[in-house]
């Protein structure tokens, strides 16, 4: 057994070092890119890569896309999942701490780990910057999660981006991670993700730690495969805690591997909005998350496109809508659902959030997105008005919810790309649960898809 294993590890050195062995002879990676970066000054290094994957497309089943692994100084550090195929972008993996200096980093073609399709990488540019200690995001850099992927990273649930919030109790500093993925394989389905969350990918908050003033950790959580809490347990790269991605939607263990490893940068906050403003900041992520609902479609037998029916269709085809759903002031604790319907010119008809059915009714609080979904080919001016209308829970049937707020309201454009708002509201706008909608509010005839 020793043997074997060691003539394994010399075949993979070998092949890594060459760098010239063909992909059909090679499971290890084949080298595409090696770049020496200058690190001015001790701290954590971000990575960025620009490449595509010729001949891949995220849409395209059997060729979605290629994996790129990222080595520095001969050292695995992480994964890169070509996901915008054909089209050079600029992918960022952070590299953890490294000292000031020069410092080698080489790119792999992962052939065990690309889509079968998929045997060629561009690589355009190869850039990095440090978050040295004091920056005011070096303590967020610091203790980011590293994750291992599913065994299918490189064509579902991909991990696309990162972001953090913070939150400060006396002297101590909450950071809270969480990954927008390409897609939820298990879980919610389809009709309910873009009714209740205005969206087909899936946001889950993964890692949480607590720094006391010094900047010693005093207590670290993880969001666990029930969706609870635990206390994070695991081992780490340095200050940088793995966590697993275990579940079919996306949820966590801190313990095992997968063939992924990704280590993605937190670098921006999400602002007092919807979760899924990190995605409208990020425009490209609508694109990666049509395509791959394209190609999961594929499958299906429902085809149409049909504004009265559950099935899912074209992402482009729904209006796109953030409120704020504030408590009942009479019950803070009422339970009643809300849907949002809209009305098109020229039309009595009001197309409707929730298709009449309770379980694609929104009920938690705070800034949310939901979606409608439209006729084919609707654009912006012919969309009349806007309106709730709320249904009774089980606590507090009774209870009003109290709507305090409209922040954008967009269609997605040919690019998949979020098209201009079309209605900016802010007021107090209370909807009785059995009774009748709410007050239409207009949307603007002037902007258009």
């Amino acid at each position: 057994m020793w043997r074997r294993a060691h003539r394994f590890l010399l075949f993979y050195l070998l092949a890594a070092l060459c760098g010239c062995t063909s992909s059909a002879q090679a499971p290890a990676g084949v080298t595409v890119a090696e770049r020496e970066i200058a690190v001015p000054s001790d701290g954590e290094v971000v990575l960025s890569v620009t490449a595509s994957g010729p001949a891949t497309a995220w849409n395209r089943n059997g060729a979605e896309a290629v994996a790129v692994s990222v080595h520095v100084d001969g050292v695995y550090r992480s994964d890169i999942v070509l996901f915008r195929g054909e089209t050079p972008f600029s992918y960022e993996t952070l590299l953890g701490g490294l000292r000031a200096g020069a410092h080698r980093v080489t790119l792999m073609r992962e052939p065990s780990k690309s889509s079968a399709g998929a045997r060629e990488v561009r690589v355009d540019a190869v850039g990095a910057r440090v978050y040295p200690s004091d920056d005011p995001l070096y303590r967020v850099m610091t203790h980011a999660p590293v994750l291992y992927g599913r065994d299918g990273s490189n064509a579902s649930d991909t991990p696309l981006l990162m972001y953090h919030e913070q939150t400060r109790v006396g002297d101590a500093v909450t950071i809270q991670y969480t990954i927008v993925f390409s897609n939820e394989d298990g879980g919610t389905a389809p009709d309910a993700l873009m009714a209740r969350w205005g969206r087909l990918t899936d946001i889950e908050w993964v890692y949480r730690v607590t720094l006391d003033a010094s900047g010693a950790v005093v207590r670290e959580e993880f969001q666990d495969s029930s969706h609870g809490t635990s206390a994070f347990r695991g081992t780490r790269d340095g200050s940088h805690p793995f966590l697993k991605d275990v579940t079919r939607n996306n949820l966590f263990a801190d313990l095992g591997t997968s063939p992924f490893r990704f280590a993605l940068v937190p670098a921006e906050a999400l602002p007092d909005t919807a979760r899924e403003e990190m995605m409208d900041r990020h425009p490209w992520t609508y694109r990666v998350m049509a395509e791959e609902w394209e190609r999961e479609k594929q499958a299906m037998t429902e085809t149409s496109a049909d504004p009265l029916s559950r099935a899912t269709s074209d992402p482009r085809n729904y209006l796109y809508v953030e409120f704020k759903n504030d408590a009942s002031p009479a019950d803070p604790a009422s339970d009643a659902k809300v849907a949002l319907q809209a009305k098109l010119r020229g039309e009595d008809r009001w197309y409707s959030s929730d298709h009449d059915t309770d379980s694609l009714r929104i009920q938690s609080r705070g800034w949310r997105r939901a979606t409608i979904e439209l006729p084919p080919g609707t654009t912006g001016d012919r969309i009349e008005s806007l309106r709730l209308v709320a249904y009774p829970g089980v606590r507090g049937p009774s209870c009003a919810p109290l709507i305090t707020g409209v922040r954008t309201v967009f269609l997605l454009d040919a690019g998949y790309e979020p098209g201009p708002s079309l209605l900016t509201w802010n007021g107090s706008l209370t909807v009785e649960p059995g009774g009748p909608p709410s007050e239409a509010l207009p949307l603007s005839a002037s902007a258009v898809r």
